[in-house]
């Protein structure tokens, strides 16, 4: 059984994040604000900022966040959103599976994770999506070469053809 709802919440940081300790392990702590576009007498407005106190547990994550976000910086988080009440007020909390940043308002670029040796983790597909991406034909209208062009194999054991 679920001791909350899985949700997917986004929006900016209000503090840095926060590092503490349990149980020998580091997490991390984050303080989201979500605002909700309301309408108002038919035009839009930000409506009642909601605030959500993130925890991530998983280590190699919560190390990413301490190092990599600062406050403003806007957030995706997913995990299981749960709710308490404390002197009257309902305090908003979630456990995060994933956080990651909104690439509609960050540049990233993204590096392969590192193993305990210091080289780069393989992941698994990443080395084959780069080999095996096929060049478009000039006459492709999409111009895409990128794997998903029809006419080949596709991933879920077609042939490619599959009209949509």
């Amino acid at each position: 059984m679920i001791n909350g709802i899985p949700s997917l919440i986004v929006g900016n940081l209000g503090r840095d994040p926060e590092s503490q300790q349990v149980n020998g392990k580091t997490i991390a702590r984050i303080s989201v604000c979500v605002t909700p576009r309301v309408k108002k007498q038919g035009q839009w407005c930000d409506g009642a900022p909601v605030w959500y106190r993130v925890t991530v547990w998983d280590q190699y994550t919560a190390q990413h966040i301490l190092n990599s976000l600062h406050k403003g910086d806007r957030v995706v988080c997913y995990g299981i959103v749960t709710s308490d009440e404390y002197q009257g007020k309902v305090n908003l909390g979630m456990s995060a599976d994933v956080v990651g940043v909104d690439l509609n308002r960050s540049d990233v670029q993204v590096m392969p994770r590192q193993n305990n040796g210091g080289q780069p983790r393989q992941t698994p597909g990443y080395a084959n999506r780069q080999a095996t991406r096929q060049q478009a034909p000039a006459s492709d209208p999409w111009g895409a070469g990128d794997g998903f062009t029809r006419g080949g194999a596709d991933d879920f054991g077609g042939d490619g053809t599959d009209a949509f």
